[in-house]
């Protein structure tokens, strides 16, 4: 059934829509099509609610059959829909669905379309187009200067990088850092890992540089969900991170120069607050 949907916004998930004789229905997913007229479906069966054909799917997982084992999409394989999509609300269509960014990387995949880096990409999509993320303030360390220390001198490190400043937990969270540069034949792999408060989510950034030419050839950024009582194992005593639940975000192959791994880790690991009064202690390993 087709409705027109008005040109009022709401200013949630759902728009009125009205059939040829002015009858009123309330359309989740209206708000992607004000002003158009679009087909719709009863969603769920009920009789008060109604959906945008576009996006009357369960899951995200139904699109599995395109994803690579880390759950990422190969940027390629979507057709943006250029009359509904705008910088920093990206639709794509895929399967003749209507797929979403997910909010946790809007702002780096802009970033990839303005360095010219999205179609090396496989990204993370969701059936949402309207979400929330919000987060304490983050108090952490400037680690470029750290990476550039392994990249420019090709030094291996491993250390981890805690803050000495009291931990005023009104003020906002404090991050530790842990990262690790070793060498293999011909690439230099850097790790690292943000700890944020005591909280059990770890953010993760892994990088392949090509010691030659200086540049990367991988990049990707993911969250690790773990135990926090596991974390002084993993730091002194080398044992391996026991994950309970592993998200990939981004994938990059192919060159990518530093400046732009640097910026894309900046965006991802929320530091609002750089501190100066950390300590390293280095690791064995």
């Amino acid at each position: 059934m087709k409705v027109q949907i008005s040109n009022k916004n709401y200013g949630g998930t759902f728009a009125k829509g009205f059939d040829d004789n002015g009858k009123e229905y309330f359309v989740i997913g209206g708000d992607l099509c004000y002003g158009e007229s679009i087909e719709i479906v009863k969603y769920l069966n009920k009789d008060d609610i109604w959906i945008n054909v576009k996006v009357d799917y369960s899951e995200i997982e139904i699109f599995s059959n395109h994803f690579d084992k880390h759950g990422l999409i190969d940027f390629n394989k979507l057709k943006e829909v250029i009359s509904h999509s705008r910088p920093n609300r990206r639709v794509y269509e895929l399967d003749g669905y209507w797929v979403f960014v997910e909010n946790r990387i809007i702002k780096l995949v802009e970033y990839l379309y303005n360095n010219k880096l999205i179609d090396k990409s496989r990204i993370k999509i969701t059936k949402y187009w309207k979400s929330t993320f919000l987060r304490a303030n983050v108090f952490g360390i400037d680690y470029s200067n750290l990476l550039k220390k392994v990249i420019k001198k090709k030094e291996a490190v491993s250390s981890w990088y805690i803050c000495e400043k009291k931990r005023d937990f009104n003020e906002g969270i404090y991050a530790d850092l842990f990262i690790i540069g070793n060498f293999n034949e011909t690439d230099l792999q850097i790790q690292l890992w943000q700890i944020i408060g005591e909280g059990s989510e770890v953010l993760y950034a892994h990088g392949l540089l090509d010691k030659e030419y200086i540049n990367f050839n991988h990049f990707d950024i993911a969250t690790h969900n773990i135990d926090p009582i596991i974390i002084p194992g993993f730091l002194y005593e080398k044992k391996r991170m026991e994950l309970i639940e592993k998200k990939k975000w981004i994938r990059i192959d192919g060159q990518i120069n530093e400046k732009h791994v640097f910026n894309l880790i900046k965006m991802f690991f929320p530091l609002d607050h750089l501190v100066n009064e950390f300590k390293e202690i280095k690791i064995n390993v």
